[in-house]
């Protein structure tokens, strides 16, 4: 699938804050007399054959923290995540994003953008963690302040402010669905990236919707005061590839969305992030329908940390959700049988073999795509560098062990003490079985090993 609208609307939307209050950024059209000055330095020069994008979407548990990566920009989506006494999702973010920018020296350690769907914990708990280590030239969010992750939205928003202007100025945009015209929304700040000869497109299509559509009650409570309903919807294209995030967007904003779209292909897409960790109010047969995507990514936790706010306690990803992709994702996977939600705390197992992936089964899911919008699929299953010979745990030696990030020469040497007293791994996750190793550590290095020839 290619770039669906043959044009898209350019607005310079810059805006700071200050305080705990909502903000709003009034869009101007942008003109030869004002034109928008870029705030992230172009990407470098590269061949169209060796342009790539990948999209890393990572293991923060229960929660949502996807990566964007360009040559020569990085844009982080949501920071995540659980934080239960057996899974740390700040951690495991921050170990990852580590680890990413020490393979990648030319981007000097900052995030290109962050961008923040809504005000949910779930999707802002690292925000400090991510501020005050990777230093992001542009923020954006929907502008609200309310809700479990509202302080820390509201973080990230007095970020922005306090370098309004200066030498590094930091681009805002709080969105609002009135000012999202048919066409979309982007400027200088929605999408920072540039690139030669492959110029992403980064385009905002909902955000704080400011009347109640009548979207009617949910549990006694008007679902317009939900954040979920209000979250910044973001489509990525790069050349013919293109990829869909709808943070959690419920049944009754979708259908908003759905009719706002009608007629144009904007919501058709190769891959989708599938709405609200798989939960059964995130997903509908008209949105699938209309996405028709190639691949789908749930962003959920494991169901087997029976704890509260865990995807166990949710019952995510549902069944029915599950059923639905099964029908609509037109790739293919090696088939898994995995653990899906009847309800709260309640699962079955079921059987996938579209292309469907979810970062509780399969721990971080990163595809790859170049200009002609063929995706594959490098991690599970292929190596963080882009054809890097992946570590076999089972058979490499402490040195090489220790090459990993966060492993070391301690820890490398209670691996093959471990295999030694044990037998071989016989999954990743087993590693956290050696002392002094826990999932922050497994996360990093997840996508740079196998427990078999790679």
């Amino acid at each position: 699938m290619g770039i669906k609208s043959s044009s898209f609307m350019l607005a310079v939307v810059l805006g700071a804050c200050g305080g705990a209050g909502p903000v709003a950024a009034a869009p101007s059209p942008r003109s030869e007399a004002t034109p928008a000055v870029r705030l992230a330095a172009p990407a470098p020069r590269a061949a169209a054959a060796d342009a790539r994008m990948r999209v890393h979407f990572i293991n923060v548990g229960q929660g949502a923290a996807t990566l964007f990566e360009f040559p020569g920009a990085a844009i982080l989506v949501d920071t995540g995540g659980e934080n239960t006494g057996g899974f740390d999702g700040t951690a495991a973010l921050d170990a990852y994003l580590s680890t990413f920018f020490g393979r990648h020296p030319e981007l000097d350690h900052r995030l290109t953008s962050l961008v923040l769907t809504h005000p949910h914990i779930d999707h802002t708990r690292g925000v400090a963690d991510v501020l005050a280590n990777y230093h992001p030239k542009n923020v954006v969010t929907n502008g609200q302040t309310e809700g479990s992750g509202g302080p820390q939205q509201n973080l990230a928003q007095n970020y922005a402010a306090d370098h309004d202007g200066g030498n590094d100025p930091v681009g805002f945009v709080a969105v609002r669905e009135e000012q999202v015209p048919k066409t979309g929304l982007t400027n200088a700040v929605i999408d920072p990236v540039g690139g030669s000869p492959i110029d992403p497109t980064l385009t905002v299509l909902w955000g704080r919707v400011a009347t109640d559509p009548g979207w009617g009650n949910s549990w006694g409570k008007p679902r317009f005061e939900n954040a979920n309903n209000h979250s910044v919807v973001l489509r990525v294209d790069f050349g013919q590839a293109s990829v869909l995030i709808t943070g959690d967007l419920e049944a009754q904003a979708i259908g908003s969305l759905l009719q706002k779209y009608a007629g144009t292909s904007l919501l058709d897409v190769d891959v989708w992030e599938v709405g609200h960790h798989g939960s059964f109010n995130g997903t509908t047969q008209a949105l699938v329908t209309a996405l028709s995507p190639e691949y789908a990514v749930i962003e959920m936790g494991s169901s087997d940390r029976e704890d509260p706010w865990t995807a166990w306690a949710y019952g995510h990803p549902r069944e029915e959700v599950i059923q639905l992709l099964q029908a609509g994702v037109s790739k293919t996977r090696p088939s898994i049988t995995v653990p899906v939600g009847q309800g709260a705390k309640e699962f079955d197992q079921a059987t996938i073999t579209k292309a469907i992936y979810g970062t509780g089964w399969d721990g971080t899911v990163v595809l790859e795509a170049g200009a002609d919008g063929v995706f594959r699929v490098v991690a599970p299953g292929g190596g963080a560098g882009g054809g890097d010979r992946l570590v076999d745990i089972n058979t490499a030696t402490a040195d090489q062990l220790a090459t990993l990030p966060r492993i070391g020469p301690a820890k490398a040497a209670a691996i093959v003490a471990y295999r030694s007293a044990h037998g071989p791994f016989t999954t990743v996750d087993d590693l956290d079985k050696v002392s002094g190793i826990g999932p922050a550590t497994v996360e990093a290095v997840r996508a740079l090993v196998s427990v078999g020839p790679p």
